[in-house]
């Protein structure tokens, strides 16, 4: 039942060893490897679909395409704090998923249940520990890469993991094109109590009272407290290894479990976290660690800072080649990997767990996995259920969200369930690649392409869906967006300020036009605006820029202005939230008219944006309706990709 997991035990570059041992056991076809043979069949099939469109109205779930749904009357964020609690909730028919990443040792217990299915892929995010650089002696780079080398990564994979997980240095993930992951000449993936030890002593921690333990190079006693989530036992063991390898190192350290605080800049040594991405975006360096963040809430939490580091983060921020953003990247993760302000830990397969007795068209997403919001658009009821259309979809949650401020959620647990009320221009599909969704097209320019627009300065022109209603009926227009995306840039501090900092104009000059401008140039701007959440105007205008982390929404009490697929229908504290599909959901079905589109046409991506960079192509659905091709195209397309492949394997 485990899908696309290889688990060997290895030493090196853990992804390219386990291709290079797929390529070496992979049967042959006719002399084709299966991999290659399948690949080439899948490529032929795609084609043939996509080049000559057949009618399937007698199919509307495949005709519908990606961007239609929901198709469940209702999702139930049900609150199970605890691993094994989640567990049994599947097998015992109480929830239809598990709303967050499985640990390895419950895949026995979950194979035995012919209603569970459990599929995995690579995690786009890892495990990691923040180590406090404010404080003494954690500021000097010898102790912290010390204590890198003293943590056995391998064992973590081995031994915590089960093998569904892979040592990791950088803080990007491998899975990602710009990370330095396995380009280094060094690693800290095996421990080396000897290196660390030699570090130390050349560093000036030695023992100077003679009580076992190494004291700072001033001469003072400090001991580190790792601290860790207490409800995750995986959490717990990985605590634990890093306090062991710490004490190998004469070193006075624990690891305790404690509830989730709100972290403050000096209140910890060492804290255990988790962290996933949404994209391949990596702009993030030029924020998370900047040295000038220190201070910054929800930003360097290390506080960290590095004047090396920090040489290339204009370069990263303000080049538009992907060639210029690369280096620095890579330049910026050679100084940090060498630097450690946090030690990752780990790179895991996410396991994800659903019943598979009642619903069908759960999404295995490239970034959450089945759990992500992709399943929650297009799982449906099956056909033996009365589906597809009704039911309500029972998800675990770790925890209750702790706001529906939008803009204020800092949890994971409590996104999960915002994001559902809300949309953006664009978004990320289920293979990562970027599609349209409340914008149709845009346009992307600068002074060389449009004298009109200020030397270094961007212009994007966007154009909307004009069905998009907000759920008190008021129709999503441009102003909506405009607002938005002016008050995210001018309320102090909130979570997606940062993107938008040089943008020197957002508004809307006709009722389905948006244009934002800005003050400079940058690879980063289009996801910058483009996938930021809207919120509606004429609500939010009441809201005051300095007082909007006091919007504090009750919903079902007071009603919810969304636009999203769903909106809060119940909410029982430590309970459970209750989300109800909204009928008039722009890319939703009109389930009384047999599941046709809530629009007059079904949605497409609208025609390829005009753009004078490289770096803004929108790689999502293509408009397929209007295509005539030749058989004799698809003929000459088909040969040509059997001799390119066949060249390529030669």
């Amino acid at each position: 039942m485990i899908a696309n997991t290889t688990k060997i035990k290895v030493r090196g570059p853990p992804c390219r060893v386990v291709l290079a041992l797929k390529r070496q056991l992979t049967p042959r076809v006719f002399g084709w490897d299966t991999r290659e043979f399948s690949s080439l069949v899948l490529i032929v099939a795609i084609l043939a679909f996509a080049l000559f469109p057949t009618s399937i109205r007698s199919q509307p779930l495949l005709e519908l395409g990606l961007k239609n749904g929901p198709f469940v009357d209702k999702i139930q964020f049900k609150v199970i704090p605890d691993d094994d609690q989640q567990v049994l909730a599947l097998l015992n028919d109480e929830i239809d998923l598990i709303g967050s990443m499985i640990h390895p040792s419950f895949l026995s217990q979950l194979n035995m249940s012919e209603s569970v299915n459990v599929v995995n892929h690579l995690r786009n995010g890892y495990g990691y520990i923040v180590i406090n650089c404010t404080k003494y002696p954690f500021n000097i780079t010898a102790f912290r890469r010390a204590a890198a080398f003293a943590l056995d990564k391998y064992a973590i994979s081995e031994d915590i993991w089960e093998g569904f997980s892979q040592p990791q240095d950088s803080c990007v993930p491998s899975m990602n094109p710009f990370s330095i992951e396995g380009q280094l000449s060094y690693s800290y993936y095996d421990a080396n109590i000897e290196l660390g030890n030699q570090l130390l002593d050349d560093a000036g921690f030695l023992d100077v009272d003679v009580d076992g333990f190494r004291d700072a190079p001033d001469g003072s006693n400090f001991d580190i407290l790792v601290e860790v989530v207490q409800s995750s036992n995986m959490a717990i063991e990985v605590g634990e290894k890093m306090a062991e390898g710490l004490r190998a190192l004469n070193i006075n350290a624990i690891s305790e479990p404690i509830d989730i605080p709100e972290y403050g800049i000096e209140d910890f040594d060492m804290v255990f976290l988790g962290l996933s991405f949404d994209s391949f975006d990596v702009d993030w360096l030029a924020y998370e660690f900047w040295g000038e963040h220190v201070d910054e809430p929800y930003q360097n939490m290390a506080s960290w800072r590095n004047a090396s580091y920090d040489r290339w983060r204009d370069q990263l921020l303000n080049s538009t080649s992907y060639e210029e953003v690369y280096e620095a990247a890579i330049e910026m993760q050679r100084v940090w990997v060498y630097e450690c302000p946090w030690v990752i830990c780990y790179e895991n397969f996410h396991i994800s767990a659903y019943r598979t007795d009642k619903f069908e068209g759960h999404v295995n997403d490239w970034s959450d996995g089945v759990p992500g919001s992709w399943t929650n658009k297009k799982a449906h009821l099956k056909a033996d259920q009365g589906g597809p259309f009704g039911g309500t979809l029972r998800r675990s949650n770790s925890f209750d969200p702790d706001t529906f401020n939008l803009l204020s959620a800092s949890s994971a647990y409590t996104i999960q369930v915002l994001i559902e009320l809300y949309d953006s221009m664009m978004t990320l599909g289920p293979e990562g690649n970027d599609m349209m969704w409340l914008a149709k097209t845009y346009l992307a320019e600068t002074h060389a392409t449009n004298a009109a627009i200020p030397a270094g300065h961007t212009r994007f022109t966007f154009q909307l869906l004009q069905n998009a209603t907000w759920t008190d009926g008021t129709p999503l227009t441009a102003e909506d967006v405009a607002f938005s995306l002016n008050f995210l840039r001018n309320a102090p501090r909130n979570r997606y300020r940062q993107d938008l900092l040089d943008m020197s104009a957002a508004y809307a000059p006709s009722t389905y036009t948006v244009v934002v401008e800005f003050s400079t140039e940058s690879y980063w701007h289009l996801h910058g605006v483009a996938f930021k959440p809207v919120f509606p105007k004429h609500i939010m205008k009441e809201i005051l820029i300095e007082d909007w982390a006091y919007w504090s929404p009750n919903p079902p009490v007071e009603e919810m202005v969304t636009s999203g697929p769903f909106n809060v229908s119940e909410y029982v504290a430590g309970e459970f939230c209750e989300l109800t599909y909204n009928p008039n959901y722009f890319f939703g079905l009109n389930r009384s008219a047999g599941g046709e589109p809530n629009s007059t046409t079904l949605p497409s991506n609208g025609t390829p944006p005009v753009t004078s960079f490289g770096w803004f192509d929108p790689f999502g659905e293509m408009d397929l309706a209007g295509r005539v091709v030749t058989t004799g195209s698809l003929f000459v397309i088909v040969v040509v990709i059997v001799l390119w492949w066949k060249d390529t394997r030669d």
